[in-house]
């Protein structure tokens, strides 16, 4: 199987990567940069293509490479995203443009583009990443929110569109991941760990080889009768209906 990963040179698509290498995959990480060191560490299975993957000459042209080096595009996993913090009153128009053309439509597209290709060949598999917010609120990420919880219903849209097609699409939905992105905040005094980690049953936040594990799972053939799933990676989160703290 090769899988095509947006946001693949670090974090949680990162971590997918290692996953499917270990597993005998063949992986493609598409990345804003970095891809080709990255995907230097990861053996002569792993190619790295930089893009944007809001521009749709960067995706198909991703898409291109990765069938011309492996042969076909099986899976797609969507780990590319951003968040800011700002209070909805002060959120810039372009601010919320921008992180809904990263994390909708710079799903969307890969995941359009691989499907034309898998429904040729009568099967594949989409995987998103979405996230806890995309089942509910938060303050001070009114645009995140939005966004997240446009990649769920997608998934669900989508899962039902092309099922019939032989595509399954999924999506997992972490609670705070330790990535570059996550710990830039921590840093910044800008993530509440403490109220994170009163409202998780297990008492912490996850680290990114646990999604992707995840994702592995709703990309191999234990999983293929689940379609249109979200699959809360978030240790209890979403089940929580009583926070302490």
């Amino acid at each position: 199987m090769s899988v095509l990963i947006t946001g693949g040179a670090q974090g949680i698509g990162y971590a997918a990567a290692q996953r499917f290498v270990e597993t005998g995959e063949k992986v493609c990480l598409f990345d804003l940069g970095g891809t080709a060191d990255a995907a230097a560490g990861l053996g002569s299975d792993v190619i790295g293509i930089d893009g944007d993957v809001t521009n749709e000459v960067d995706v198909d042209a991703a898409i291109t490479k990765c069938i011309e080096t492996f042969g076909s595009v099986d899976c797609v996993v969507t780990s590319a995203g951003i968040v800011k913090v700002e209070a909805a009153l002060d959120v810039p128009v372009a601010d919320f443009a921008k992180t809904m053309a990263i994390n909708v439509t710079g799903s969307f597209l890969p995941a359009q583009r691989a499907a034309r290709h898998m429904v040729e060949k009568g099967s594949g598999i989409i995987v998103f990443v979405g996230s806890v917010y995309g089942e509910g609120g938060a303050p001070q990420r009114t645009s995140y929110c939005a966004s997240k919880g446009a990649v769920h219903n997608m998934t669900r849209a989508l899962a039902v569109e092309w099922g019939a097609m032989g595509i399954r699409v999924n999506a997992v939905a972490p609670t705070g991941v330790r990535t570059p992105m996550v710990q830039d905040l921590i840093d910044k005094g800008l993530y509440n760990m403490a109220g994170v980690q009163n409202r998780t049953p297990l008492g912490r936040i996850a680290e990114p080889a646990e999604i992707a594990s995840a994702i592995q799972y709703l990309a191999s053939p234990s999983a293929s009768m689940i379609n249109g799933a979200i699959l809360p990676v978030d240790g209890g989160w979403t089940a929580n209906g009583y926070t302490i703290g």
